[in-house]
């Protein structure tokens, strides 16, 4: 019998390691992508156990070290760049071991999808509409380059296009019928900037009042530009809703500019050079919460099922562990059983790694409003720092528990078995 035909909407993390595993077990994938190929933009990432395990098991780990940034820590400063606290790479600090730009790994994850005789990827191609028969998924596939529109048939679709999936909305309607865009009371900005010697090898962050951050991450010893992310924790910004809704890239721009106008540290540098950012990108962060993540012979999978928001640390882990998994049961189940036993292996875990720090609240505490919250929390951050730094030189830190990250069976003795048959 012909192989399956799989057509997978997203060349993100998820969806490359959701080709990359179905080609293994025999399935024909096609990748659709909006943007171009060569498109690299994104913020800074970790991977972790046990999302580790599946980048190991695809052989792809050492290059991933390869194009780690490099980071060697975390500084929090005040406004006249005086240091008042420093973490470095691993430990209870926001730098992990394996810290690596979101464009770098998802090129990589790409070139080792489509090495597979079996992965087809098409860039600058979207959905235009899906109907589903009982056997089959009949797609309008166009092609925004040449601005064509052709008709295809596929055995399953997978939506792995993120917070705004078009597939989502084909299949289940709109956010506001599904009522799935949880807000979690803040707006953010990505963007790169020319790099200068200060900005390696650490990675810097500056409060302002009214919770607005400025955070600076080196992208490379070698590299030419640094990453900026623009923080600001606040469900009440009608300039930037505005902005966002209109899709409006320059007038987003102008309303994170009004915003950070006249503050110290960085930020009259970043709100210049962030005016010239061809890679910025805006918009307010949001939780997807969906009473079910598939219809019939449509899934989703990644941010466009369960969007955790960065707030969380885990949307990464999980784009990579929900697509472990939706590829292993696709392998063991080749009809729309496989989307229902996806969902109940993986349910719980996505539902805890979706909840908040301390109880929902650590974006408010963690970015004060007024100047005597700023000093508060910088204290507490100069006496931690200085507590880790103790526990380091001292040789004490040997008795502290090793993090714990939450236990997940990834069944990989029996994907290995399906494999080798």
């Amino acid at each position: 019998m012909p192989s399956e035909r799989i057509l997978i909407c997203g060349a993100g993390v998820a969806g490359s390691i959701l080709a990359f595993w179905l080609a293994k077990h025999d399935f024909q994938v096609v990748v659709v992508e909006r943007s171009k190929a060569e498109q690299k933009a994104g913020q800074g990432i970790e991977i972790e156990e046990p999302a580790l395990e599946v980048v190991k098991l695809m052989g792809i780990l050492d290059e991933l070290n390869q194009r780690r940034t490099g980071e060697m820590g975390s500084i929090v400063v005040d406004e006249h760049s005086r240091s008042c606290g420093i973490f470095e790479v691993g430990g209870i600090g926001i730098t992990g071991a394996l810290e690596l730009m979101r464009g770098d790994l998802t090129e990589v994850l790409y070139k080792s999808a489509d090495e597979s005789a079996n992965v087809t990827y098409q860039f600058e191609t979207t959905i235009q509409s899906l109907r589903q028969t009982e056997n089959r998924v009949i797609v309008d596939l166009e092609n925004m380059d040449k601005k064509t529109t052709r008709v295809e048939e596929f055995d399953f679709v997978v939506g792995a296009d993120g917070v705004k999936s078009r597939t989502r909305q084909l299949v289940m309607g709109s956010p506001e019928k599904l009522n799935c865009l949880k807000p979690v009371g803040a707006f953010v900005a990505y963007f790169s900037i020319p790099k200068e010697n200060r900005d390696w090898p650490y990675s810097r962050l500056c409060h302002f009042r009214d919770r607005r951050v400025v955070w600076t991450r080196p992208l490379g010893k070698e590299a030419e530009m640094t990453s900026v992310i623009l923080i600001h924790a606040n469900n009440d910004v009608p300039s930037l809703r505005r902005a966002n809704a209109a899709g409006d890239r320059l007038k987003q721009k102008e309303a994170f500019a009004e915003l950070y106008s006249g503050l110290g540290w960085e930020t009259p540098r970043v709100v210049e050079q962030m005016m010239r950012a061809e890679n910025f990108y805006s918009d307010e962060l949001v939780q997807v919460k969906l009473q079910k993540w598939s219809q019939n012979r449509v899934v989703l999978v990644g941010d466009a099922a369960w969007a955790p928001s960065p707030f969380t640390g885990q949307g990464n882990q999980l784009a990579i562990i929900g697509a472990w998994v939706l590829a292993q049961e696709m392998s063991r189940n080749r009809s729309p059983v496989a989307f229902e036993m996806y969902e109940k292996r993986l349910r719980s875990y996505v539902e805890n790694a979706q909840k908040i720090p301390l109880g929902g609240h650590a974006p408010y505490l963690f970015n004060p409003q007024t100047a005597w919250g700023i000093g508060l929390l910088r204290t507490i951050v100069c006496l931690i720092s200085a507590t880790v730094r103790v526990f380091s030189w001292t040789g004490l830190s040997r008795f502290l528990p090793d993090p714990k990250h939450e236990d997940f069976d990834l069944e990989i003795e029996e994907v290995e078995a399906e494999v080798a048959r």
